[in-house]
């Protein structure tokens, strides 16, 4: 440190003023390089951007109010009856096939059981997807057994009406 000052102390005062003004340059370009141009850069990426992610909250604000409108019809139409949901899913399994392989359907209180024995898995699997799309059931318990045969399943499942909380 001494030696550095000693130098300084030889450097006339042009000298000084031309290293102090390189030093002020130097930590100007740092600043400007490690602080500075980064967030410019960052700036003009997010301004790039926000046009695209406005269209997505708009889009998003639309699907809310279109979600918001269906939940409240739903809410505001009246509860299906068992018996009328019974009668759907026995419909529906005829259509997909899976009649044959129907054990038991037992409707009680806000709750439907129903049985399945031997029945493509696939078959199933898509038979169920589009049951509970169309009733709005709820799947309350489910157990999935395979088959001797490929493919096969035993299936055991209570489902359960729409608003037919058990607590």
């Amino acid at each position: 440190m001494e030696h550095l000052l000693q130098r300084w102390q030889q450097l006339s005062s042009r000298e000084r003023r031309l290293m102090v003004g390189a030093v002020v340059a130097a930590a100007c370009a740092l600043v400007y390089l490690l602080l500075i141009e980064p967030a410019w850069n960052g700036r003009e990426a997010v301004q790039a951007r926000l046009p695209a992610l406005r269209s997505q909250v708009a889009e998003a604000d639309l699907m809310v109010a279109e979600a918001r409108r269906l939940s409240s019809a739903a809410a505001a139409s009246p509860r299906p009856s068992l018996q009328a949901v019974r009668v759907r899913l026995e419909q529906s399994l005829d259509s997909a096939g899976l009649r044959p392989g129907l054990q038991q359907i037992q409707a009680t209180e806000s709750l439907i059981d129903l049985r399945l024995r031997g029945v493509p898995f696939a078959t199933w699997v898509g038979w169920l997807d589009s049951a509970l799309r169309e009733t709005r059931l709820r799947v309350a318990d489910l157990s999935v057994t395979r088959d001797a045969d490929p493919g096969l399943v035993s299936v055991r499942m209570v489902l359960e009406l729409p608003g037919g909380d058990r607590r």
